[in-house]
């Protein structure tokens, strides 16, 4: 049996929360695998075929990590709140490592995804297991900022554990927050994009086009864009960028997700004179029925004051494979995306850049 900690984990069909973590774990259970997943939630015990999921019973986990995403909770927002994100955050870790206690003698292996809290809880846990620690972006912006993070980064490369990272981008600046080479640190080190489903994410007929267009309510040209409402991930310049079209040639333009930045993309949409529609969150099934109907797919992504970026989305992934041209940011992990044809790189927060490949796409 294969223990899998993880922060977020779907908590239910719909939940698209740590749905790459799902896709995963079904891969394991396609492989013949027994799992067992202990993520974030209310102290419940649900099952998904043979997989049983158990929720860690902590205050305020569900806020770290199931809303705007854990490194924005615990990075921003005055001092006080700050210090109790933190508190909340090391009381779901020990709540963790209690369960994980419970549930290790029964494991063979280990996965973890995401370097803080997972992989520490299973470095510290199950040493004597196979343990595969997943890597995913924001948490190794987030171990380059914590005092004694490379400390940590070199604690993780002589564990024995094997470190799979979303991207070759998320592999170099883990390498440089050790200070040298992982290899040099008789790490075992996999770059491995996320999984995504296949079957949801893939061309869909013209026919199927029409039904769910006219389903979703979407006419004329539709830019895309889906994640969390947070700075990161750079809607408001999307917005602008729309804004400086012609106005008769500005496509409607729909995020699928949910954040802090709703209010503030509401009011600078009307400013543009933007159509925007928010749909709020939606289930992969839902996201990929968007994709069926949009026209083009932007991720206009930026980095922020202390450096983070993007690691690997996996939504352009799912957007190219669903058959949609996509214009990004060149940042991250997404330039090793580059050389597919329906892929446009584009310099971050450069809204007039950002028109231009639009208009282009339009044409």
């Amino acid at each position: 049996m294969i223990g899998v900690l993880c922060t977020s984990y779907p908590r239910s069909p719909d939940d698209p929360a740590g749905s790459f973590v799902r896709a995963r774990v079904r891969a394991l259970e396609a492989e013949g695998q027994r799992v067992e997943v202990i993520a974030a939630g209310q102290g419940s015990e649900t099952s998904e075929g043979n997989v049983r999921v158990f929720r860690v019973p902590a205050a305020g986990a569900a806020k770290i990590f199931y809303s705007g995403g854990a490194p924005e909770a615990l990075e921003h927002g005055v001092p006080g709140q700050r210090v109790r994100v933190w508190l909340e955050a090391a009381h779901f870790s020990a709540r963790m490592m209690a369960l994980a206690a419970e549930r290790a003698a029964r494991w063979s292996a280990v996965e973890s995804h995401w370097l803080i809290p997972s992989a520490v809880v299973a470095c510290a846990l199950a040493p004597h297991l196979h343990h595969r620690a997943h890597a995913h972006g924001g948490d190794v912006f987030l171990l380059a900022r914590l005092p004694g993070g490379a400390s940590l980064a070199r604690f993780f490369c002589r564990s024995g554990a094997e470190l799979v990272f979303a991207s070759a981008d998320l592999r170099d600046r883990f390498a440089r927050l050790c200070g040298q080479s992982a290899d040099a640190l008789a790490a075992r080190i996999r770059v491995q994009p996320a999984p995504f489903d296949s079957s949801l994410f893939r061309p869909r007929s013209v026919g199927e086009r029409h039904s769910l267009r006219s389903r979703l309510g979407l006419e004329g040209f539709a830019v895309l864009a889906a994640g969390r409402l947070v700075p990161i991930k750079g809607y408001d310049v999307l917005v602008h960028a729309l804004g400086h079209l012609p106005l008769r040639e500005r496509p409607t333009l729909v995020i699928a997700g949910a954040g802090p930045e709703e209010p503030r993309l509401r009011r600078l949409a009307a400013a543009c004179a933007v159509d925007l529609r928010l749909p709020g969150l939606v289930s992969a099934a839902t996201l990929a029925e968007w994709m069926a109907v949009a026209d083009l797919f932007v991720h206009p992504c930026r980095s922020l004051p202390n450096g983070r970026s993007e690691g690997a989305p996996v939504v352009v992934r799912e957007a190219l494979a669903a058959g949609l041209p996509v214009i990004a940011s060149a940042l991250g992990g997404l330039p090793e995306l580059a050389g597919h044809e329906r892929l446009t790189l584009v310099a971050a927060e450069n809204p007039s850049a950002l028109a231009t490949e639009i208009a282009l796409a339009r044409s």
